[in-house]
């Protein structure tokens, strides 16, 4: 056998075995406006679902036929500009499968000329479907992820303004109605010292007086309620117990905190107490019920837990809900425990930092 025939066998051997065994597609095209296939692997088939003899010289198909039709032209122009750049391309587009469907696909190729002045373009083209749809999921799980993250910190946003509002609100009563109720107050019962005693005059005034007392109790009772001074003044431990003293089941509040928290976090759990031992005086008929705060690493643990009937329930009032919601803003969880007839145990874990 001539050597150069020797030579053209091996070269025909090396890319039959090429096509035969590379997960791809290879091709060589003519260089005319259609790319008329050639020569293509039987690879073809699995990616396009039509056989191999469909494409070769047009017979049925050609690659541009079963290319999406919005990618088509951009194909095209890609891959013109990289050969006249004298440069190899490395395409990703959709291609119309016989079945129906969409498969993408990953062509890389380069022009090619002969001794003769024939001009080919030679490729693989690789199905690269399940890729796609891999980097698809991942790309809505960031999205979605994104997306909670940003619902998360604007709750928490609204929760931080909520509780600047409240603070704001608190401290205008007390520096405004309430400084002003206490100074008509104490003119009231300097009016009615010099009154005659016995007189209506005296009785008006020790009533009008009686009144504005127990207004002004009122007012500062709501003003508690709506931020307290003692949680921004000196913490949570101090401010609960305030809490625990203002219930009507005896509470007992074991602590080991320490330092002070951030204030999102004492706000948060200041709020959750204040619902439990709500709940307490209101539905448990308990004997007792305990608080307990203690820094667990860099976790604040909390529970609040009575003997009373038991019976809790989250989905029959929106108290546990609003609580949850509030602690989800910290990051922190929330977990009622509260079987008929054997007292409720809330419990809280908030992490720091």
């Amino acid at each position: 056998m001539p050597a150069g025939e020797e030579k053209r066998f091996d070269a025909e051997s090396l890319l039959q075995s090429l096509m035969d065994n590379v997960p791809g597609a290879i091709y060589r095209c003519h260089w005319d406006e259609i790319w008329k296939m050639h020569r293509v692997s039987d690879e073809i088939e699995s990616i396009s679902g039509y056989p191999a003899s469909d494409f070769l010289d047009a017979s049925k198909r050609t690659l541009v036929s079963v290319t999406h039709p919005d990618d088509r032209d951009q194909v095209d122009e890609a891959i013109r500009a990289a050969t006249d750049a004298g440069e190899a391309f490395a395409l990703e587009f959709r291609v119309l499968h016989a079945e129906g469907g969409i498969r993408w696909v990953l062509e890389r190729g380069v022009k090619t000329i002969e001794r003769d002045g024939t001009e080919w373009l030679d490729g693989i083209i690789f199905d690269i479907t399940e890729r796609r749809a891999s980097e698809q999921l991942r790309l809505e799980r960031e999205t979605e992820a994104a997306r909670i993250e940003e619902l998360e910190a604007s709750r928490a946003r609204i929760i931080e303004a909520s509780d600047a509002a409240r603070r704001r609100i608190e401290r205008d009563l007390h520096d405004g109605a309430q400084q002003r109720l206490v100074v008509a107050s104490l003119k009231l019962r300097a009016a009615e010292q010099r009154a005659e005693p016995g007189t209506g005059a005296a009785e008006m005034l020790a009533a009008a007086r009686a009144e504005l007392d127990s207004g002004l109790a009122e007012l500062r009772e709501l003003a508690r309620g709506i931020h307290p001074t003692v949680l921004t003044a000196l913490g949570l431990i101090p401010a609960v117990q305030a809490l625990a003293r203002r219930c009507a089941v005896p509470v007992a509040l074991e602590e080991s905190l320490g330092d002070r928290l951030p204030r999102t976090v004492e706000t948060a759990l200041y709020y959750t107490v204040s619902e439990a031992l709500t709940n307490v005086d209101r539905y448990a008929r308990a004997a007792q019920a305990t608080v307990r705060i203690r820094r667990d690493g860099d976790v604040i643990a909390l529970e609040v837990a009575d003997d009373g009937c038991g019976g809790a329930d989250r989905s029959r009032g929106s108290g546990l809900n609003g609580l949850a919601d509030r602690l989800s803003a910290v990051n922190g969880e929330l977990e009622l425990e509260s079987p008929p007839g054997g007292g409720t145990r809330l419990r809280v874990r908030v992490p720091l930092g």
